[in-house]
C-alpha cells in the first residue's frame, strides 16, 4: 500500500487545508504543518512499511510451483514344478470370487507390461555381502529411484482397489536384482518365496528347487544393498517368513514337505537356532476334535508386534491359527469373504489387521491381497494385475508402516528359455496405498 492510498493521509490533508484557511499568522501555520507531519510519521509511514514487509513474504510463484516432489506354493503358476498345490477348494457357502479384469497399468509410473525385459530379484546367500566370482552380473536396467513413501499415520484400508507400486532400485537407478547382487546363479538359488523386514532391513528367501534348500539374504532397505547372505539352510520350501523385532529372530513356515515345523533363525547371524513342531490340543479355542485330527500344518506365518503373537494360515482349510509368543497354538478363526480357485501365498500382520496373499490360477489373471481384522472380518481387497509374462505375487511385508511386496516371474524351468526366452525373475516393490 502506498502513502497516497493510505486512509490516514486523506484525513490529515482535509484537516490541514481547513486549518490553513482559518489561520492568518505565519508562525501558527508553520506549527500546525509540523504537528500534522509528526502525526503522519506514526501512522502513514509505519503502515507503508508493514505492507511492504508483507509483500516480501508472499510466494513468488503459483501454488503448484511451490510443491516439492518429494503357501504353499512356489513360483511359476500352474506349470511351475515348485510345489504350488495349495489352492482354495471353494466348498464353503460364504466363499466369494472377485470377477473382472484390471488394466495392466498399476501406477502412472509403472506398467507391468513394460517390465518383461528387466531383471529384479531380492534374496539370500552365504555370509558374504559381495557377489562371488563367476556369478551373473547385476542388471543394468535403468529405472526411476523410489522415493520414501512412508506415511506418518497408517489407517485401516477399506474397499476394493488396485495396488499402487514403485519398483525398488539401487542408488544408481538400476533395478534391484536380488539373485545376482546376492552372488547367486540362475537355476540354483534363484526363486523368491517368503520375505520379511524390520529395523531398516529386509530378509528374503531364495529357494533352490533341486535340493529343496534355501538361502536368506539380508538387504539394507534404504539403498537396497545386500549386507549378508546365509549358508544353504534346510528350510524346505520356506513359503513365508516373519521377523520378531522383540527377539531379533526370523520364524520360517517350512511348508512343503514339513508343514507342521517352524524354524527359528537368528536375524543377526542368519543361522538356525531351533525347530518348533506345531501341536494342536483341546486347549485351542474354536477347533473341534475333527479339525484337530485333520490338522495338516501351516503354509504361512506373520508376527504381530502390537499383540506380540504369531498368526498362521493353515493348510487345506486355510483358516487362521493364532500362536502365543512362544509359538504355542491357542486359537483358530475363519476369515470371511474368501476367494476360491486361487493359490495361497504369503501373509503379513500389522496393528489390528491381517493380510492374506493369493496369486493367479487358471482364468483369474491377477493377484490379490485381502485385508482382515483380528477376528477374521473382511476389510479390504487389493488387486495386482498381471503383465506378460505372468507375475506371481509371493509375499507382502512391512518395515514400520511402509509396505513391500515380492513378485516372482516364470512359467517353469523348461519353458523359461526354450519357449519364452525369459529368465526366472524376482521383483521387489514399495506399495503406496496399502
Amino acid at each position: 500500500m502506498s502513502i497516497i492510498n493510505n486512509p490516514f493521509y486523506n484525513i490529515y490533508s482535509i484537516c490541514y487545508n481547513r486549518l490553513m484557511k482559518k489561520t492568518k499568522k505565519k508562525m501558527t501555520k508553520t506549527l500546525l504543518a509540523a504537528a500534522i507531519a509528526f502525526a503522519m510519521a506514526f501512522t502513514v509511514i509505519p503502515s507503508a512499511f508493514v505492507c511492504a514487509a508483507g509483500d516480501n513474504t508472499d510466494p513468488t510463484g503459483t501454488a503448484s510451483e511451490m510443491v516439492t516432489d518429494g503357501d504353499d506354493n512356489g513360483a511359476g503358476g500352474t506349470s511351475d514344478p515348485s510345489g504350488n498345490t495349495d489352492i482354495t477348494p471353494g466348498e464353503d457357502g460364504n466363499t466369494t470370487e472377485d470377477k473382472g479384469e484390471v488394466p495392466g497399468v498399476i501406477d502412472n509410473d509403472l506398467n507391468l507390461n513394460d517390465l518383461s525385459e528387466s531383471t529384479d530379484t531380492p534374496e539370500q546367500d552365504q555370509t558374504t555381502a559381495a557377489p562371488t566370482a563367476g556369478t551373473t552380473a547385476p542388471s543394468t536396467t535403468k529405472s526411476t529411484t523410489v522415493p520414501t513413501t512412508v506415511k506418518k499415520k497408517w489407517t485401516v484400508p477399506k474397499g476394493k482397489k488396485t495396488l499402487s507400486l514403485s519398483i525398488c532400485c539401487n542408488p544408481d537407478g538400476t533395478v534391484f536384482d536380488l539373485v545376482s547382487q546376492a552372488g547367486q546363479k540362475l537355476y540354483k538359488y534363484d526363486t523368491l518365496q517368503g520375505a520379511t523386514a524390520g529395523k531398516g532391513y529386509g530378509y528374503f528367501t531364495l529357494y533352490n528347487r533341486k535340493n529343496n534348500r534355501v538361502k536368506i539374504v539380508k538387504v539394507r532397505l534404504k539403498d537396497m544393498q545386500v549386507v549378508k547372505v546365509s549358508a544353504a539352510l534346510n528350510l524346505k520350501h520356506a513359503n513365508e517368513i516373519t521377523y520378531n523385532n522383540r527377539k531379533n529372530i526370523i520364524v520360517v513356515a517350512n511348508s512343503t514337505p514339513t508343514p507342521k515345523k517352524l524354524t527359528v533363525i537368528n536375524a543377526s547371524t542368519l543361522k538356525v537356532k531351533y525347530v518348533k513342531t506345531l501341536k494342536v490340543t483341546r486347549k485351542v479355542k474354536g477347533m473341534s476334535s475333527w479339525q484337530r485330527k485333520k490338522f495338516r500344518g501351516v503354509g504361512a506365518i506373520a508376527y504381530n508386534e502390537k499383540h506380540n503373537i504369531y498368526i498362521c494360515r493353515m493348510r487345506k482349510s486355510y483358516d487362521l491359527l493364532f500362536l502365543n509368543s512362544k509359538l504355542k497354538p491357542y486359537k483358530r478363526i475363519r476369515q470371511n469373504s474368501r476367494v476360491s480357485g486361487m493359490i495361497y501365498q504369503g501373509m503379513d500382520s500389522y496393528k489390528d489387521c491381517i493380510m492374506i496373499v493369493q496369486s493367479f490360477k487358471g482364468k483369474k489373471k491377477y493377484n490379490l491381497i485381502t485385508v482382515y481384522n483380528m477376528k477374521g472380518k473382511y476389510k479390504a481387497r487389493f488387486k495386482l494385475p498381471l503383465g506378460f509374462p505372468p507375475r506371481e505375487l509371493q509375499t507382502v511385508f512391512h518395515d514400520g508402516n511402509q509396505f513391500y511386496v515380492g513378485v516372482y516371474c516364470s512359467y517353469g524351468a523348461k519353458e523359461d528359455l526354450q519357449k519364452l526366452h525369459i529368465k526366472r525373475e524376482n521383483f521387489i516393490y514399495k506399495t503406496r496405498n496399502l
